[in-house]
């Protein structure tokens, strides 16, 4: 184990491209609002409530996760780092913001003089733009080696600002931004960052991380691209990142045709066949769409699976060492995944996951909790407690769980539905299938 990760540390320190290799006219990454600073000077003050805009939202650690922008939303009361909910993607409205923490406390036209600006100028602007006038790549500050991920990067929507236990970067060229966003979510990038030990995310760490090539393979970079763009683009505030993409022409080798992305993204596929994954790339549109993005649990899983493969490929890496990456570097990611267990409609029912608490059901049965209706072939129990144990070896039936909003932004409807069969999904087998299939 130890010769194959040395191996591939010196395959990352030999690559050729890094992200300070880029002029200060390509990308920046300034610190937007310092939390107590901010307040002091009368820039933000502390509010936990739904922003009127994104011009209102200030984004802070726990919003977000790996790939996703809105992984939680604060409660009505938020006091503790625990004081969050997990949001259900798949009943997000189109215009869906979640709650933030802090919002501005000047007018509008000195909130806007108080941003940071980017390090260039856009050929019909006189001086540089706000640092909010971009989509950016947004990475935790603080990184603990010894959690499930180490490097947390999503991207956030143009206007939403953030504070300092974040740090988020901009680029001129949306396509960059959407390349380092899909190394930034790969366990490459993350073992990269876990190995040093280091516990800050910063500008200087960020210069270290290495980007793709110019002439990195036009398949690759459009598989990274799209399936960066289906984890992300979930509202519309991503619509005009959507449609950038979309309609751009991909990086092609010299002698080869321009190819615009839309035509690539529609001729991509999953890597496996299963019905719980959505077959569905040949009717992908310029114009975004709700159903573009990746929303159930399974989707996701599995794009980032095929992250995980496609910048391994980019990196120069092979499938025995990222296996091993996944095997010795990342024990809790592990742990989680084998007991995590899918329903039909690829919907977590159960996980141990400690950041996805209130997610699927518990592994015991709460006496207190009966709003469970369980319906097998042998009848239909309503207003029961229900547990994971009670319920893990059956194959079939279906389980109904009253919402139960807690304060969160969107309740899951009236009620959740899991559907049998059960299943575990495994990360080693999965990656080999989509490095052969690649």
């Amino acid at each position: 184990h130890a010769k194959t990760l040395l191996g591939v540390l010196e395959k990352l320190a030999a690559h050729p491209r890094r992200l300070g290799n880029l002029g200060e006219d390509e990308y920046c990454a300034p610190r937007h609002w310092e939390e107590t600073t901010a307040q002091r000077d009368g820039t933000t003050r502390r509010q936990t409530r739904f922003p009127d805009g994104p011009h209102e939202l200030i984004f802070s650690g726990p919003h977000f996760f790996v790939g996703n922008p809105f992984y939680k939303t604060p409660r009505e009361v938020c006091t503790q780092n625990n004081h969050y909910d997990v949001l259900d993607l798949t009943t997000l409205p189109e215009d869906y913001l979640p709650r933030t923490n802090y919002v501005p406390a000047c007018s509008a036209e000195e909130y806007e003089a108080r941003t940071p600006r980017v390090s260039w100028c856009e050929t019909d602007e006189e001086g540089p733009g706000k640092l909010t006038d971009y989509y950016r790549l947004i990475h935790r500050r603080m990184v603990l080696p010894s959690n499930e991920r180490t490097l947390i990067a999503a991207i956030i929507p143009k206007e939403a600002a953030s504070i300092h236990t974040t740090v988020t970067t901009a680029f001129r060229d949306a396509g960059r931004l959407l390349d380092l966003a899909a190394l930034s979510m790969s366990i490459v990038l993350d073992f990269l960052v876990k190995t040093t030990g280091t516990g800050e995310m910063n500008l200087s760490w960020l210069s270290r991380l290495p980007i793709l090539t110019d002439d990195c393979d036009p398949r690759i970079r459009s598989a990274l691209r799209i399936r960066v763009l289906r984890l992300s683009c979930l509202t519309t505030h991503y619509a005009d990142l959507w449609h950038a993409a979309c309609t751009a022409e991909l990086p092609t080798a010299a002698d080869a045709q321009p190819t615009t992305a839309i035509d690539s993204f529609r001729r991509d596929a999953w890597t496996r066949q299963d019905p719980r994954l959505p077959n569905d790339w040949a009717d992908l549109t310029p114009e975004w769409h709700p159903d573009h993005a990746f929303r159930t649990d399974y989707a996701r899983r599995q794009a980032l699976v095929e992250i995980d493969v496609l910048a391994a490929k980019a990196l120069g890496l092979t499938l025995d060492e990222l296996q091993t990456i996944y095997r010795v570097q990342f024990p809790v990611m592990r742990q989680y995944e084998a007991d995590t267990y899918y329903d039909a409609n690829g919907r977590i029912v159960f996980t141990p996951s400690k950041g996805l608490p209130g997610v699927g059901l518990p592994r015991k049965a709460a006496k207190a909790d009966t709003s469970y209706t369980l319906t097998t072939s042998e009848g239909t129990r309503e207003g029961i407690a229900l547990g994971w144990e009670d319920v893990r070896h059956r194959r079939g039936g279906q389980i109904r769980r009253a919402a139960q909003c807690q304060g969160t932004a969107v309740a899951s409807g009236p009620e959740i539905l899991y559907g049998g069969p059960f299943g575990t999904a495994e990360r080693e087998p999965h990656y080999a299938r989509a490095w052969r299939a690649g």
